[in-house]
Order: C-alpha cells, then sequence, then structure tokens
C-alpha cells in the first residue's frame, strides 16, 4: 500500500509538470506552453491552474476561482493564514485578471 502511494503521488506530481503544460485551455496567455487542466486540478488539489500560475506567479492562490472544491491549496493556506502562520499573501486584482483573459 505505501509502495502505490508512493507512486500515485509520484505521478500526479509529474503529472502536473507535463499535462497541465501540455493540455488544456490558455484563457491568459495563449502564447506560452502552461494550460488550465481541470482534470489535473482536481487530482493535484488545485495545481492544474497553470496558465494562471505563469502569468501572475506572484499570486498565492494559484487560480483565479475563489472555491476550495477546485484549488484545495489555496484553503489550506488560508487555514494557516488565519491562523497567523502565513502573512503578506499576494493576489492579483479582478481587473488585471480581465485584462488579460
Amino acid at each position: 500500500a505505501t509502495m502505490f502511494r508512493w507512486c500515485f503521488i509520484l505521478n500526479i506530481t509529474w503529472l502536473v509538470n507535463s499535462a497541465a503544460h501540455k493540455f488544456g485551455g490558455k484563457p491568459y496567455d495563449k502564447y506560452i506552453n502552461p494550460a488550465e487542466n481541470k482534470s489535473v486540478a482536481i487530482l493535484a488539489f488545485g495545481e492544474g491552474w497553470h496558465n494562471y500560475h505563469h502569468v501572475f506567479p506572484w499570486d498565492y492562490k494559484t487560480a483565479e476561482f475563489g472555491n476550495y472544491s477546485m484549488n484545495m491549496t489555496t484553503g489550506f493556506i488560508d487555514f494557516f493564514a488565519k491562523i497567523g502562520w502565513a502573512y503578506d499573501l499576494k493576489t492579483v486584482s479582478a481587473d488585471i485578471i480581465k485584462k488579460r483573459s
């Protein structure tokens, strides 16, 4: 069971770095390889929104979506911000996102 879990996590990690850079929509910058891949986002708890992440690398959310069902990483960081373990979180304004999409 441990070996299966390790292999599964390893494959999901590399899926982010392969499929999310190749397959999916490119709403923020169509000239770069990283794409928005919903399947990878679900499997990797929100790490599949790579077009957004590469266009706005300073945004801690890594995606414009505010719902935690598609981006559990943001929920994790927000939790630690509430208890004071994470701070100075930077995000992109809605106006800038609209201009890029």
